[in-house]
């Protein structure tokens, strides 16, 4: 599968736009696949990263014990998320003090920027979301994915 990765951001007049829409620019042939996963290779592709220390892994799950779901995450902290919309569902244009990195696992989305841009996402394709107004519209038969937040100060 060719990777397409949705990069967003802030145009030239404030707003949130998409500013990247493609392949991404580095991948990994660990193998002799010329490029593409196959039996005897693997491919890694570079989607998106940060610098800066993480914290200390522990063997705690700090999943336990959480009763309601916030999108607020503290700076420097991360979450990593599975997300089920049903069809034809809409969430609000919004914002979050977070950089998120979406993959579409099954289905389709419609992710809405505050400039009027829309970019419809089906499975394997990646958003990176920095903190930008934006909104979701799944597609008629749903839509799962797997983001990770990564909380900062704005």
């Amino acid at each position: 599968m060719t990777a397409r990765r949705v990069i967003t951001g802030v145009g030239a007049d404030g707003r949130s736009t998409v500013v990247s829409d493609g392949s991404p620019p580095s991948a990994f042939d660990m193998g002799q696949g010329g490029g593409r996963a196959g039996a005897n290779t693997v491919v890694v592709t570079e989607l998106w990263t940060t610098g800066g220390p993480q914290p200390k892994p522990t063997s705690v799950d700090p999943t336990v014990g959480i009763e309601a779901f916030t999108v607020e995450v503290p700076p420097g902290a991360a979450r990593w998320i599975f997300v089920e919309y049903g069809g034809s569902l809409e969430a609000a244009i919004h914002q979050t003090d977070t950089i998120d990195y979406d993959v579409v696992i099954d289905g389709s989305l419609e992710l809405i920027l505050e400039d009027g841009t829309s970019v419809t996402l089906e499975a394997g394709d990646s958003v990176v979301i920095p903190g930008i107004m934006h909104g979701w519209r799944s597609g008629p038969n749903g839509c799962r994915l797997a983001v990770t937040m990564v909380g900062f100060q704005r």
